[in-house]
């Protein structure tokens, strides 16, 4: 997984360039750190529980231990199979998977799906009034939908670049049952489809709302004072300087994901630059 692989960056990013210089001065990067630095790189401002994943990464900073592993993160997502669900406390999971049977059941590529037992019969009827009839490009939709939905990547690679309805083609994989404003955004995309229309102001992975971006540029100060503070030190030690590092990237993911303007604190000060 590339370390920035979470916010759209230039290959000439001058804050980009300066973090992965002072990264190279760090040495070998334990792997409890290295942990720390790929839950950065799975912080989506998005995710509904975003405000609970921040917490949990700047305590990881600060204790340079992670909260969580990795590994774990998502283990009840639907896209771990279709009773991934049964153990996901939050009920996203489950609505998420019926909705994917629901769009299983308009394509009628298995008849079946309306037995099982958990299957949802007044939400299938409402995606087969919204989807209505069939044809070649609706199918490839909401094939693609149901791939992203459950995290299907070789058919979600299959069933892009069609020729026509572009931009809802990108609204399709710009979707997943974690984000804040699922499952009203589905909806909205699903009557999209039926009516091969993009749905207006859509709301889908990346996005955010003016409560986030305040919240967010709040975090973002405190973590430049808390740069500050570390490069005020005269020498600090390894520890500090682990520290800064992560948080300086954590930083940067905020700011990118919510295109703040201000810039952040450098790290490449004359007492921290020690190599």
């Amino acid at each position: 997984m590339n370390e920035w692989s979470n916010i759209d960056i230039s290959p000439n990013d001058p804050e980009i360039i300066e973090i992965d210089k002072f990264k190279k001065t760090l040495g070998v990067i334990p792997s409890n750190i290295r942990q720390i630095r790929e839950l950065i790189t799975r912080f989506e401002v998005c995710h509904f529980k975003y405000q609970r994943h921040f917490k949990y990464i700047k305590e990881s900073i600060l204790n340079l231990k992670p909260d969580i592993d990795p590994k774990k993160i998502g283990t009840n997502h639907i896209r771990r199979g279709e009773n991934a669900w049964k153990k996901d406390k939050t009920g996203r999971s489950r609505l998420g998977q019926r909705y994917a049977w629901a769009l299983t059941n308009w394509l009628g590529d298995n008849p079946k799906v309306k037995d099982l037992e958990y299957y949802n019969k007044r939400l299938g009827q409402q995606i087969t009034k919204w989807l209505g009839k069939k044809n070649p490009e609706k199918e490839r939709l909401v094939l693609l939908l149901r791939a992203r939905l459950i995290w299907d990547w070789k058919s979600y690679e299959e069933l892009q670049h069609g020729k026509e309805n572009k931009e809802l083609e990108l609204q399709v994989c710009s979707i997943d049952i974690c984000h804040y404003n699922f499952p009203k955004n589905l909806d909205l995309l699903v009557q999209g489809i039926g009516e091969m229309k993009p749905v207006e102001a859509f709301e889908g992975c990346g996005s955010f709302n003016s409560d986030i971006k305040k919240l967010i540029e709040k975090e973002f100060s405190i973590l430049n004072d808390l740069l500050k503070s570390i490069t005020s030190v005269n020498k600090p030690d390894k520890n500090e300087l682990v520290k800064a590092w992560l948080i300086v990237c954590l930083a940067k993911t905020l700011k990118e994901q919510v295109s703040l303007t201000k810039p952040i604190h450098r790290l490449v000060e004359k007492k921290i630059c020690w190599q």
